[in-house]
């Protein structure tokens, strides 16, 4: 997969990383009586975990050089998801403690209800919003990738409007109608949010293969404007 290096120094890092709702959280630990576990559970959790290790391998989930964290992973667990705390970015392998139970999200108040180790993440209602309006995705992936991301706005690609930031309510809303209009799977381009993308859908398996088809699309293109102007590329 196609990966960048986030530590250059003359980057701009986008805004990213920093919790804009009102967090109502309740600390509590995994397999206690506040978040208990079952074996499918414990299943479907593995799974997903492994996943958010290869995607932060692949450099879609990581921490910038001033020290703010990038990307995240929630997967729908009967009423309710689960999602990777917030300020979870840096770290290769998360298990039990590096996710929260979110139980509640009122978009039209900026409210976030959550029961965890820590904190919800940053782009909770963004998740919260696709599982609100589509009883198919199961699970839903923000990663950054400045290659992508211009790439996907080049081709016109499903996307939030430019003066919409991140972690906002009208975000949540404008991604709630693209969600509506695309119940089953999308890939979604936040305009307002430099580099942020959001993929969801029925399984992990759709996240992985539109990660791979994205990367293969993108690397293509590269190749063919490096091709047109007489330079070479290693694709």
């Amino acid at each position: 997969m196609m990966t960048e290096n986030k530590n250059s120094p003359q980057k701009n890092f986008p805004s990213d990383g920093y919790i804009k709702f009102r967090c109502e959280y309740t600390n509590a630990e995994w397999n206690s009586p506040e978040l208990p576990l079952d074996k499918d559970f414990l299943s479907i959790f593995h799974e997903v975990d492994n996943f958010r290790t290869k995607v932060y391998d692949q450099g879609f989930i990581g921490i910038y050089e001033n020290g703010i964290g990038f990307g995240n992973l929630s997967f729908r667990c009967k009423d309710h998801f689960i999602i990777t705390a917030s300020a979870t970015g840096g770290a290769r392998e998360l298990g039990l403690t590096g996710y929260t139970l979110v139980n509640k999200v009122d978009i039209a108040q900026n409210t976030v209800h959550s029961i965890g180790p820590l904190p919800a993440s940053s782009e909770t209602m963004s998740h919260a919003s696709v599982y609100q309006n589509s009883a198919l995705a199961n699970y839903v992936l923000h990663i950054h990738n400045s290659m992508l991301f211009n790439f996907l706005k080049e081709k016109n690609a499903l996307s939030t409007p430019e003066n919409i930031a991140y972690g906002t309510p009208k975000m949540a809303e404008t991604i709630g109608e693209l969600v509506r209009q695309n119940p089953t799977e999308a890939t979604i381009v936040m305009r307002g949010h430099e580099e942020g993308i959001l993929i969801y859908g029925m399984s992990i398996a759709h996240l992985q293969s539109q990660l791979i088809f994205l990367c293969q699309e993108a690397n293509k293109e590269q190749c063919m404007h490096c091709k047109q102007k007489g330079e070479h590329h290693n694709g």
